[in-house]
């Protein structure tokens, strides 16, 4: 890549960037949300027109994104093949279709069913099916765009063993990723990108994380807010809840989350997490009971709580709607913002505006549409909307998914900030690292069911681990 230029109203997205891919080599792309990442992935793979520079490839370029562009109600196979689908005739041949997918599953590592319908998978399989879709292109350039942002720490091994072994092979890789250690142990060179620009090179084995932090940043990290002790009294408490979603169910749990305290929840996805989240939320069914100061109807009513959801294109954010729309979504009846049968939309532009300033959202204006924002501002609106007005209670699922380090560490702050003026919060999460940073209790779910709980000094990665693994 030459030069490459590309122009959005109101911002430079990339600035004039020249990048080298090699075969064989695993490169990551890394920057802070909004540097021109995915834009500069989108132009290598065709998808983005560049307003200037060129692009040359040895062959075929495949990209694999951050969201996923699979078609739900279709079967594995089905997404993988689509649009190449086996003939017999004027028919599909879904056996060959099918052996040929289970073929290339086998062979890269990546097990599958072919015949599993895709909206019924977790994230992490959806992931595969999304990879495999690329590689039955056999392309001799691989782009990734933050393939491990919803992925268990088992699943990243197996992927990243994947990329290795494609590697081998003589694919030219490049991993566009904000997860720093990851691109210590599983690359050969690293570009920084800042504010459309690449402001600093290094070979892997020449560089650390804080190095690369700093140069991300243009800096130092923001530090993470300090917890201070808060009274403890019983905020939200679940009582023998069993519910099923789509793709987990959980059974019989029962726990408490304290004012002023952070709760983690810590297990492999898959194991309940999302029933819990969705029953909660009141997106679905649930036996026993979910309650809010005692009351059982504060949830349902969504009375002074925040939700930020694990999907943020799905459940948080309506992509065409503005930053003012979408920081009052779900909050537009609350007072303060409904004015009679009407929306106050001073006072939404007011809270749209706060949530942009405390959050770091980066956009030309309040007006544009949130489509236009990167995948990490879209999230720090999110989390912005769900903790605006001090809630009693705040439900985060995966709050940091798909965020850069530096990103990372302000949401997290602003988690333990609100944890601090009295807020109960429950984190459910697949980042470990991100629990045992800031959670005052981790409770571990395998199963459907809560295996273990440690607090304070009784807090053990290795403990933990083996509980996430179904291990005593």
């Amino acid at each position: 890549m030459h030069g490459i230029r590309k122009v959005y109203p109101g911002v430079i997205a990339v600035d004039g960037v020249d990048l080298d891919l090699l075969p064989g080599e695993i490169h990551a792309l890394v920057g802070e949300n909004g540097a021109g990442k995915s834009t500069l992935a989108n132009i290598a793979f065709g998808a983005v027109k560049p307003d200037g520079g060129t692009v040359e490839a040895a062959g075929t370029v495949g990209l694999v994104h951050q969201h996923f562009e699979l078609v739900g109600r279709l079967r594995v196979w089905h997404n993988i093949m689509l649009g190449r689908e086996p003939r017999k005739g004027t028919v599909v041949d879904v056996d060959r279709a099918r052996s040929r997918v289970a073929e290339l599953a086998e062979r890269n590592g990546l097990a599958i069913d072919p015949d599993a319908l895709v909206e019924e998978l977790p994230i992490g399989v959806q992931q595969r099916v999304e990879l495999l879709r690329e590689l039955e292109r056999e392309p001799s350039v691989l782009l990734l765009d933050e393939p491990t942002a919803a992925l268990a720490p088992a699943e990243i091994a197996t992927l990243f063993a994947t990329v290795v072994q494609l590697a081998k092979r003589g694919t030219a890789i490049l991993v566009v990723t904000h997860k720093l250690q990851e691109v210590i142990d599983y690359t050969t060179r690293v570009s920084v990108m800042r504010h459309g620009k690449i402001v600093a090179r290094y070979e892997t084995a020449d560089t650390s994380v804080d190095e690369i932090a700093r140069a991300m940043v243009g800096g130092e990290l923001p530090q993470v807010a300090q917890r201070e002790p808060t009274g403890a009294a019983p905020c939200f408490a679940a009582r023998d809840v069993s519910a099923a979603s789509d793709t987990t169910t959980v059974s019989g749990l029962s726990f408490e989350v304290h004012a002023g305290e952070i709760v983690g929840i810590a297990g492999v996805e898959g194991n309940g997490q999302t029933a819990l989240a969705d029953a909660i939320a009141g997106m679905i069914p649930y036996t026993g009971s979910i309650e809010l100061d005692g009351d059982s109807t504060a949830l349902r009513h969504r009375n002074n709580i925040g939700i930020v959801p694990q999907d943020r294109h799905h459940e948080g954010l309506v992509l065409n709607w503005s930053i003012v729309e979408n920081a009052i979504l779900g909050r537009q009846n609350l007072p303060g913002i409904r004015k009679g049968a009407l929306t106050d939309w001073r006072a939404a532009r007011a809270d749209a505006a706060a949530i942009v300033e405390r959050f770091d959202v980066r956009a030309a204006s309040l007006d544009v549409a949130v489509k236009m924002l990167s995948g990490g501002n879209q999230q720090k609106l999110l989390v912005g909307r769900a903790l605006i007005g001090d809630p009693r209670f705040v439900l985060a699922y995966q709050p940091t998914r798909g965020i850069d380090v530096g990103a990372a560490a302000l949401v997290q702050s602003r988690l333990i900030e609100a944890r601090n003026r009295g807020s109960a919060i429950l984190l459910i999460s697949f980042e470990l690292d991100e629990i045992l940073a800031i959670a005052d209790r981790v409770l571990v779910m395998y199963r459907g069911k809560i295996t273990g709980s440690f607090t304070g000094s009784e807090i053990d990665r290795g403990k933990i681990g083996r509980l996430m693994a179904g291990l005593s």
